[in-house]
């Protein structure tokens, strides 16, 4: 889980992604009703609005794909999600067209106007 919540992390900057450890800090995980591990909070406008509990919602098993999980927090209008997984997106852009920010189209990366 860990693994798949960090590179959506990564890629879902409107989201704040938060993790606690539920033994270390039983005060949190009674005030969000936390009672089996892994649970997601789905947390909006300070109040919580979703839970994803175990895996039963990703496959009944800890080998699901980031994919899945992030159709999940999409479905529950957790981060912005299109229809195609961004983690797809990013692996799929062709490389023939890296320019930096400061680089024309004719390769002159001068600020210059002349």
């Amino acid at each position: 889980m860990d693994k798949h919540l960090s590179i959506l992390a990564k890629q879902h900057l409107e989201t704040r992604f938060v993790k606690i450890h539920a033994e270390k800090s039983p005060f949190l995980a009674e005030r969000l009703k936390i009672v089996v591990l892994p649970t997601l909070a789905l947390i909006k406008n300070t109040k919580v609005d979703d839970y994803v509990v175990g895996f039963n919602e990703l496959g009944g098993t800890d080998e699901f794909s980031t994919e899945e999980l992030e159709e999940r927090l999409a479905k529950s209008k957790i981060i912005a999600f299109e229809g195609e997984s961004s983690t797809s997106r990013f692996k799929s852009k062709p490389s023939s067209n890296n320019q930096s920010i400061r680089q024309s189209r004719n390769g002159n990366d001068s600020d210059s106007d002349d």
